[in-house]
């Protein structure tokens, strides 16, 4: 799932997004706002248009505990429906819970088990600390989402856009995705997207269309990185029969490594 770019919109503002070069679009369910029933048939009618345009689908759900859960995935989950974004996720059991609920409607829908993949959003300290349980805690978790706002209003720190202050829950959310071949995906820090890159997120939400070119830039495997993951995928492949893992510059290439590397080479083909 190739998400360098993912820009966030309203159901009655789409156009924008269906003609920019994003590689996703993020509708929320979450908008206290407006009326549930409106929202959610507002943005059921927005998936198909823009799954249409050859992009992937995102939606943010209402946390379980809310008891809306099972009505915004009711009313979203189809064959377009790409991913599940999880605000507020604090413990693996949110997301067994979420987990549950889409595999009911995909069975129900003729959709293949574990095709819509679930993202928990880390938006607090305790979900960051419990971020490894979660993303371990089902199978169609595709990675972590660090939402830097939220997350420095928890921990009662400041926002900032670069520098130290936020470089523990950064580095943590990275590594607990790569641990798990994960994707780390990075929501609020629009301005210094070349250094969340250079952290090893994977790709951005962002909210202005002119943004997704810079994302679609800064989070493209560098040819470098291309290189590497390459040469890694050709090594696990033509090891000795009976060899567990590769030798290569001095480093091991296990399966894990290889199937990092394999993505890595998706995303520079633009495959899914």
């Amino acid at each position: 799932m190739r998400l360098r770019s993912i820009l966030r919109t309203r159901p009655d503002a789409i156009d924008a997004a269906l003609e920019s070069d994003a590689d996703a679009v993020l509708l929320s369910l979450t908008d206290e706002t407006v009326p549930v029933e409106d929202l959610r048939a507002a943005v059921g009618a927005a998936i198909d248009p823009v799954a249409g345009a050859g992009k992937t689908v995102l939606v943010a759900i209402n946390h379980p505990r809310t008891r809306l859960a099972r009505g915004d995935l009711d009313a979203v989950t189809g064959p377009n429906l790409g991913a599940v974004l999880l605000p507020h996720c604090t413990e693996p059991q949110d997301v067994r819970d979420t987990a549950v609920l889409l595999r009911e409607f995909e069975h129900t829908r003729d959709i293949e088990p574990g095709q819509v993949a679930l993202f928990p959003v880390v938006d607090t300290a305790r979900g960051l600390l419990r971020a490894a349980e979660s993303i371990a805690a089902a199978p169609r978790t595709a990675g972590l989402v660090l939402a830097s706002e939220a997350y420095a209003r928890d921990a009662g720190a400041r926002l900032e856009e670069s520098g130290p202050r936020l470089a523990y829950a950064r580095g943590n959310v990275v590594a607990v995705a790569a641990a798990h071949e994960g994707v780390a995906i990075i929501d609020g820090s629009y301005f210094e997207l070349r250094d969340m890159a250079n952290y090893g997120f994977a790709g951005a939400l962002v909210d202005e269309a002119r943004l997704v070119a810079v994302a679609n830039d800064v989070f493209s495997p560098t040819p470098t990185a291309v290189k590497r993951a390459r040469a890694d995928v050709e090594a696990f492949e033509s090891r000795g029969e009976g060899e567990w893992v590769a030798r290569r510059t001095g480093a091991v290439v296990d399966a894990p490594r290889a199937r990092r590397a394999r993505g890595t080479l998706d995303r520079a083909s633009g495959e899914s």
